[in-house]
């Protein structure tokens, strides 16, 4: 199951801060009009993350067993879009 961003944004100096819960942890990106940053990432109990990041998106990953959840931030093609896989 994955769940939309769990609290209101908050304004920073660059852009935006959003939360998104899951089942397998916390995400916080920072997302800017034309790129994004990581904040945090932090896993639920039993699950473990994984982190990839090039110029144009962010990738988290969380596994437990054989369960896999993924944050998808990419900005490449516009503005920072966020999904959850």
């Amino acid at each position: 199951m994955t769940r939309t961003p769990a609290a209101s944004p908050s304004q920073t100096a660059s852009g935006e801060v959003r939360s998104y819960d899951t089942d397998g942890g916390r995400v916080v990106f920072d997302l800017g009009k034309t790129d994004a940053t990581l904040v945090s990432a932090t896993p639920g109990t039993g699950w473990s993350m994984q982190v990839w990041k090039t110029e144009s998106w962010i990738r988290v990953e969380f596994a437990s067993g054989a369960n896999r959840l993924t944050v998808f931030c990419t900005w490449h093609d516009g503005p920072p879009h966020v999904q959850v896989y």
